[in-house]
């Protein structure tokens, strides 16, 4: 059964992984905002309009990065656990000046967990597939377009 569970199907990796994944980007996105919250609140004094728009910049970058991990790229997952990191680091001082002492660490919490989960081996072995199955779809692209040209001298000469 084991071997079931480790298989993919043809276009999708294996559901251990890509829950793993979701897990992963569900986390970040709440974390996000709650890391949103707490910096707007204790840091910095924006608008509505700059908060609104920060965040969304934000989350729009996040969406673009977490794309591309879709994608295998090691480098994006990379760039996603230190993103977790960071935000775990800049909500930590809050809990020292903060009266909701919960929601900071509850969003510490996320992102530690975030970061940790991003660097186990199960999120690792989903970039790996994803990358491989593109690796292998761009071969194959390759020997199509070989031999379509191949065909097509052919039919020239």
């Amino acid at each position: 059964m084991k071997d079931e569970e480790e298989k993919g199907s043809l276009l999708f990796p294996p559901w251990r992984l890509m829950g793993r994944f979701l897990l992963v980007t569900m986390m970040l996105i709440a974390g996000t905002a709650f890391s949103g919250i707490t910096i707007f609140s204790y840091y910095m004094e924006l608008t509505l309009k700059w908060q609104i728009g920060i965040l969304f910049s934000t989350i729009g970058v996040f969406c673009i990065v977490n794309f591309r991990v879709t994608r295998g790229s090691f480098f994006c997952a990379n760039i996603l656990k230190y993103y977790a990191l960071i935000l775990a680091c800049v909500c930590i001082p809050a809990l020292l000046i903060e009266q909701d002492y919960l929601f900071t660490l509850f969003t510490v919490f996320l992102m530690l967990s975030a970061f940790y989960l991003i660097s186990g081996k199960t999120y690792q072995k989903l970039v790996q597939y994803q990358h491989d199955f593109f690796e292998d779809i761009k071969e194959a692209r390759e020997i199509v377009e070989k031999e379509m040209e191949r065909a097509n001298m052919n039919k020239r000469g």
